[in-house]
């Protein structure tokens, strides 16, 4: 009998060890009881667990992150909206850099955040296709929302460097590397382009934007010498600056929801001989345009005909600088302009010198009250000057001194 009780109490004993030794184990393998990581590095069942890295030779993924596995992809790039079932939303920094192979990406609608320097050093990309413009969709006022953003501010090889402003302020603005060879550069899902988004990409030649673009800011494509035409069908606003300096620009139409047009808008648009017409060399602005800012075709030197809701600024300006025809298109000098000067009062030194082209003959004015003091005040070089009759019976002194003989409609 004691015999028995000896085994039993042994096998009792080895039991509990072994439940004892179990529980150790548990507890070192978890890290203690804070649940903390081994010394092995082994990862975490707690809340600061790392998503799993997987790679499928292109693409590494990390939960809804994707970048590049390794430098050597190239050619025609095409980023997944998923990976084993996990949408893929995010393209963090520095995702892309160095891969000096690819020439062209496309990056899915799905996509909602672009870091910084992204495609930085994606020396051959000569096509890209992008949900939004910058780090995220509706950007406004901040670095993150320049075009330039997503290929960074590292120079590298192929690199040109550009500079972007992101708001009025003078020393508001980054330098940006964008790949020389881009040409194409197509924007998907975008509701507002900010102050400055393309300005200086002068190695554009095509940019593609959605229709659901409702706001674009100041100097948006300032400078974007290589772009022929561009459509905006859902703008209000047409700030100052916005194709300032684009020479190549040939065509451009304004929608019946425009009411603004701001200083500048179109200066030195050189090329720039289609506005609202398939006729060359002539723009029609619509009616629905209430307000036209100084020298907005400012070196616009390739039209014969514009037609216009008022003259001036506004409709029923008098006595001012901003009634007078040459308003419109500035005060400073290109090649292709006629200086004049308007007087816009009886006081001799009440006027101003307006550089207007020497192509234009024909002038159509449709929907004025007011003719203001010299509104068109030694405008020789026209030769048809058409107003509508509503304006006829408030014409100010000098409107038709030294220019064509008006006919009223």
């Amino acid at each position: 009998m004691k015999k028995w009780f000896k085994i039993l109490v042994s096998v009792l004993f080895t039991v509990c060890l072994c439940l004892a030794l179990a529980a150790c184990g548990d507890f070192f393998s978890y890290g203690g009881s804070n649940g903390g990581n081994n010394n092995s590095g082994s990862s975490s069942s707690g809340n600061n667990s790392q998503p799993k890295e997987e790679s499928d030779g292109t693409f590494i993924y990390s939960g809804a992150s994707i970048k590049a596995a390794s430098t050597s992809i190239s050619g025609d790039v095409v980023i997944p909206t998923s990976h084993n079932g996990t949408t893929i939303d995010t393209i963090p920094k520095d995702a892309f850099k160095s891969c000096n192979g690819i020439t062209s990406v496309v990056v899915p609608e799905s996509i909602t955040s672009i870091g910084s320097g992204a495609f930085n050093g994606c020396s051959s990309i000569r096509s890209i296709t992008l949900p939004f413009v910058g780090s995220q969709k509706g950007n406004s006022s901040e670095k993150s929302a320049c075009f330039g953003y997503i290929f960074g501010t590292s120079s590298y090889q192929g690199g040109t460097r550009i500079s972007q402003h992101y708001s009025s302020s003078v020393s508001s603005y980054e330098y940006y590397y964008i790949p020389s060879t881009l040409r194409t550069v197509t924007i998907a899902n975008e509701t507002v382009i900010n102050y400055g988004a393309f300005q200086n990409c002068s190695m554009l030649t095509t940019i593609n934007l959605n229709n659901e673009i409702i706001q674009v800011g100041i100097s948006s494509f300032e400078n974007c010498s290589k772009i022929e035409e561009i459509s905006l069908p859902s703008i209000s606003i047409i700030p100052s600056s916005l194709f300032s300096g684009c020479i190549s620009l040939n065509k451009f139409t304004i929608n019946g929801s425009v009411d603004t047009i701001g200083a500048s808008a179109f200066a030195d648009c050189s090329a720039l001989s289609k506005i609202n017409s398939e006729t060359e060399e002539t723009f029609v602005i619509p009616n629905t345009v209430t307000s036209i800012g100084s020298g907005a075709f400012n070196g616009c030197s390739s039209i014969r005909s514009i037609t216009l809701p008022f003259v001036g600024s506004q409709k029923g300006n008098s006595s001012e600088k901003s009634a007078c025809f040459g308003y419109i298109f500035g005060t400073s000098s290109y090649q292709g302009g006629t200086r004049i000067s308007q007087h816009y009062s009886s006081s001799v030194s009440s006027y101003e010198y307006y550089y207007i082209p020497s192509t234009l003959r024909s002038v159509t004015i449709t929907n004025e009250t007011v003719l203001g003091y010299g509104a068109f005040q030694n405008c020789s070089m026209l030769q048809s000057i058409t107003i509508n009759s509503g304006a006829s019976s408030n014409v100010g002194t000098k409107a038709f001194e030294n220019t064509a003989i008006p006919t009223w409609n």
